[in-house]
């Protein structure tokens, strides 16, 4: 044990002469040179997490840790690999994550500083809900009933456990597809979780008839009954008239547009909040 204090003292003196922690002001740009590399290195992790460098990542980070221990411990085999993988480790990693490293510097090309902790998710938000718009259009003119359910914070896996499965990525034409009448998924809710199809063929609890007006069917029924247990948001179109609503809290907008229902679910989902577009979108259907 003694040992190795004396190595981690050691090591925190050379880290105190490589940074120079000479003065107040040192000390300063020290923690925003900390600040800056937690920084990037977050970002890098959100570029990667998704993709197969990101079991690479943690194979390094262990990689980091057992250099480390060798380190401070004086072990001499394992610092004679570490040394010769350093190496030629830089070059091998540049030829591995090629495509990756290339996606990072056009990502960052073309996000804002403001959207980096976001990025991804807000991307894929702004995807899910056009794509979502887009298949409520189509479905609304060819009077195609649908019941698609927004999970929020609140998980419903008691209604997706006895539902089929899917773990899909969100497309106008995979929904559309499912709720086509006559197809095996077409009956019940999808369920998803912003930027997923996590299940469809879903059945969801009803509202008592007391909570909506007597001339909506089940399917309305079913949407604010589902939010009047979770704070999940549901967008129903009746196979009767290909009237667009929206349920939350259970209470039903009805009679929406395209647009109309795009500006109300970039307001409830999309954390970016651009309200500029909402309200342009609402100004314009008003």
């Amino acid at each position: 044990m003694q040992s190795f204090w004396t190595g981690f003292v050691s090591i925190m003196y050379k880290f105190k002469d490589i940074f120079d922690l000479t003065s107040p002001i040192r000390y300063i740009i020290f923690i925003i040179d900390i600040l800056i590399v937690t920084f990037i290195i977050y970002y890098l992790f959100r570029i990667v997490k998704k993709t197969r460098a990101g079991q690479i990542v943690k194979g390094i980070f262990l990689v980091l840790v057992l250099f480390l221990i060798a380190k401070v411990f004086n072990m001499v085999i394992l610092n004679f690999l570490f040394n010769n993988f350093l190496t030629y480790g830089v070059l091998l990693l540049i030829v591995v994550f090629q495509p990756e490293l290339r996606n990072v510097f056009e990502k960052l090309g073309r996000s804002k500083i403001v959207d980096v902790f976001d990025m991804d998710d807000n991307i894929l938000v702004r995807h899910s809900i056009s794509e979502i718009v887009k298949a409520v259009e189509i479905m609304s003119l060819k009077n195609i009933g649908a019941l698609i359910v927004i999970e929020r914070n609140t998980h419903i896996s008691d209604v997706i456990k006895e539902s089929v499965n899917l773990s899909a990525k969100v497309s106008s034409e995979l929904i559309q597809n499912i709720f086509m009448p006559r197809t095996p998924l077409h009956d019940g809710a999808i369920v998803i979780d912003k930027t997923e199809i996590l299940a469809a063929k879903c059945i969801l609890p009803l509202a008592s008839e007391v909570s909506i007006p007597k001339n909506l069917g089940t399917r309305h029924r079913a949407a604010v009954g589902i939010t009047e247990i979770s704070d999940a948001i549901v967008v129903v179109v009746s196979e009767e008239t290909g009237t667009i609503s929206l349920a939350e809290d259970g209470k039903l907008i009805r009679d929406l547009t395209g647009d109309k229902l795009k500006a109300l679910l970039f307001e409830k989902l999309d954390r970016t909040k651009n309200n500029v577009a909402i309200k342009n979108i609402k100004k314009n259907n008003s």
